[in-house]
């Protein structure tokens, strides 16, 4: 019997969106990562595909990809910390869970090493998982159309957050919320991942960076002074 294409990705939607989400609000959020690798890399090779199927082709010009994605991962943080992080909590009524990096506030050490770690594993791993492949296999069913490309970005960026679960309710939700602009950001590169990638890293880069050096509840409590983070 031949299995539909379209019940294949459905499946594999499903799949790897439950094992996300159960992970992650598990609080173990690494091994969603690993499992989810795991069965994109089966299915591409049973599909014969390689990783450019899923949106990992070389960008255009490298150089300009990297300082774009600076400069998207820059305003994406500052926004975060700003607006969508308060109001995320504010509607919640409760704060970000953040107990899962451990204490960074001036542990420089631990700074680096969490940085290697998302330089060399996170952002293009979680890249690849969230934007690459399940807007690519939503697509497959849905299309490419604009109504279809809300679908995908809804329901991937809806895993995304959900997989953050171990960051609390507001987690969630602003996690949500930079799912939709990296998805933006994917769809609008032609569905190539190197843009999100960076913007993503520099996201994480300069979010690490400000809490460790405290930059962030300096920037939190100028917009919002009766705020304690």
């Amino acid at each position: 019997m031949i299995i539909s294409p379209v019940i294949i990705s459905i499946t594999l939607v499903l799949l790897v969106s439950a094992l996300l989400i159960i992970t992650g609000l598990k609080r173990a959020p690494g091994i969603g990562i690993i499992g989810a690798t795991v069965i994109i890399v089966i299915t591409l090779i049973l599909r014969q595909e390689h990783l450019g199927a899923i949106g990992f082709g070389a960008p255009k010009n490298w150089l300009t990809t990297i300082l774009l994605g600076f400069f998207l991962g820059l305003t994406f943080q500052l926004l975060s910390i700003v607006l969508v992080e308060p109001l995320c909590e504010r509607l919640t009524g409760s704060p970000l869970d953040y107990s899962a990096l451990g204490n960074l506030r001036s542990n420089w050490k631990s700074v680096i090493q969490l940085l290697l770690l998302v330089w060399v594993v996170v952002a293009a791993l979680e890249e690849g998982i969230f934007r690459g492949f399940l807007m690519t296999e939503i697509t497959r069913v849905t299309g490419t159309g604009p109504g279809a490309m809300i679908i995908s970005i809804s329901v991937s960026s809806a895993v995304f957050g959900l997989a953050h679960g171990y960051q609390g309710h507001s987690g969630i939700l602003s996690t949500g919320i930079t799912g939709v602009l990296l998805a933006l950001v994917f769809v609008l590169s032609g569905f190539n991942l190197w843009l999100a990638i960076f913007t993503h890293g520099f996201v994480d880069t300069i979010g690490i960076v400000l809490m460790a050096s405290g930059g962030d509840r300096l920037i939190r409590q100028t917009f919002w002074p009766e705020h304690e983070r």
